[in-house]
C-alpha cells in the first residue's frame, strides 16, 4: 500500500447553512471534508481520520471515495454526528450554533497505515482532538499543520458558539510546524487581534509559520497574512467568480497553503496560491467545488494581469514563468 502524502484529522460534520441567497440542511461538511477534497484535487494521496454518529449516512462519503481519499479511518460510533448551524451575512461574517457533537478521536482510532503519512493536518471543529492524539500524530519528523478553531469554541445560550481562551495551548502548539487561524480567532488564541503581535507571540510556543485569514476577505480585498522567517506578509484576496457559500474557504486555504509550501518552500507564494484555491470553494455550496492546480494558477495569472502594479506580482512571477 502506497504511503499517504497527507492525513487530515478531525470530525466530519453536517452543516445547516443559511446565506442571504439560499439555505440548506445537513450539508456534507467539517473542516476535514474541505481539506481532504482540496488536497486530493491538488494531486495529494490523502487519508482521513474522523468519527461520525449513528445518524450519519455513509453514502455521504461518496465525494471523498470518488476523489480517491482513503476513508478507512472514518469510524461510526454511538451518538450523533457533529452538526452546526451556520448563518452568513452579506459581508461573509458567520454566526454558529452547535446542534450536536460527536465523540473525540483517540490514539487507538488512528489506523497504522495513516501513521506512516508524510504530513499531518489537525483540523478539530469542537474539542475532538485530545493532547494524547495530537502527540501521537506529531511524533517523528513529518510536518504538522493545525487550525486550532475547535479548541477556541464554547457553547453559550441557545447553543450559540462563542469564543473561549485556550488555556492548554502551550503544549499543543509545541507539536505544530504550521499554524492556520483567522483574525477573529486571534483574540482567543493570542490575546490580541493584531496579526503581527499575535503570530510573533504564538511562534514562541513552536510554530514558525502562520497563515492568518480574514473573514470577509473576498469582500474586503485582503485574504490573509502569512508569517515566516520573522516577517509578516499581507496577501490580497483572489476574488471568486460568484459568491455562493464562504464556508470551508479557510479550511481549504490552510490545506492549500500547507501542500504548496511543502512543494516550494515559498511562504508568500503559497499564501497567494491558498487565496486562489479558497476562491473556488466560495463558488459552490458546502464541500462541492475545488480547483485543480492548473485552474488555481490560471486564476492567479488573471489577477496579476488585472493588477500589474500590485506588490504581489513580483512574488507571483517567481512561479508563473
Amino acid at each position: 500500500m502506497a504511503v499517504l502524502d497527507l492525513i487530515v484529522v478531525g470530525n466530519l460534520a453536517y452543516d445547516d447553512i443559511i446565506t442571504p441567497f439560499d439555505r440548506r440542511q445537513r450539508v456534507f461538511g467539517g473542516s476535514v471534508a474541505y481539506a481532504a477534497l482540496c488536497a486530493a484535487k491538488l494531486g495529494q494521496k490523502v487519508g482521513l481520520v474522523s468519527k461520525v454518529g449513528q445518524d450519519y449516512d455513509l453514502s455521504d462519503l461518496t465525494p471523498l471515495v470518488q476523489a480517491d481519499v482513503d476513508v478507512s479511518g472514518v469510524k461510526q460510533v454511538d451518538g450523533a454526528t457533529t452538526r452546526f448551524e451556520c448563518v452568513y451575512d452579506e459581508q461573509e461574517n458567520r454566526q454558529q450554533r452547535l446542534l450536536d457533537a460527536c465523540a473525540p478521536i483517540l490514539p487507538e482510532d488512528i489506523p497504522d497505515h495513516h501513521l506512516q503519512a508524510k504530513k499531518v493536518a489537525l483540523l478539530p471543529i469542537f474539542d475532538e482532538l485530545p493532547y494524547q492524539t495530537v502527540a501521537r500524530l506529531a511524533a517523528g519528523e513529518r510536518p504538522v499543520c493545525m487550525d486550532p478553531q475547535g479548541y477556541l469554541r464554547s457553547v453559550g445560550q441557545e447553543k450559540r458558539v462563542v469564543p473561549r481562551a485556550w488555556g492548554d495551548r502551550e503544549r499543543f502548539l509545541a507539536q505544530v510546524d504550521v499554524l492556520a487561524s483567522s483574525v477573529p480567532e486571534l483574540e482567543a488564541l493570542a490575546g490580541t487581534e493584531d496579526p503581527e503581535e499575535a503570530v510573533r507571540f504564538l511562534a514562541g510556543y513552536g510554530p514558525q509559520i502562520a497563515l492568518v485569514t480574514r473573514e470577509g476577505g473576498a469582500r474586503t480585498g485582503f485574504s490573509s497574512f502569512v508569517y515566516c522567517e520573522g516577517q509578516l506578509h499581507e496577501i490580497p484576496a483572489i476574488p471568486p467568480r460568484a459568491f455562493v457559500d464562504p464556508g470551508g474557504a479557510g479550511d481549504s486555504s490552510a490545506i492549500a497553503f500547507f501542500v504548496e509550501y511543502e512543494r516550494t518552500g515559498d511562504a508568500p507564494w503559497s499564501a497567494l496560491f491558498a487565496s486562489a484555491a479558497a476562491s473556488f470553494v466560495i463558488e459552490g455550496f458546502g464541500a462541492s467545488n475545488f480547483g485543480t492546480r492548473e485552474q488555481i494558477t490560471e486564476r492567479i495569472r488573471d489577477f496579476v494581469a488585472a493588477h500589474p502594479a500590485h506588490p504581489i506580482v513580483e512574488v507571483a512571477q517567481r512561479w508563473l514563468r
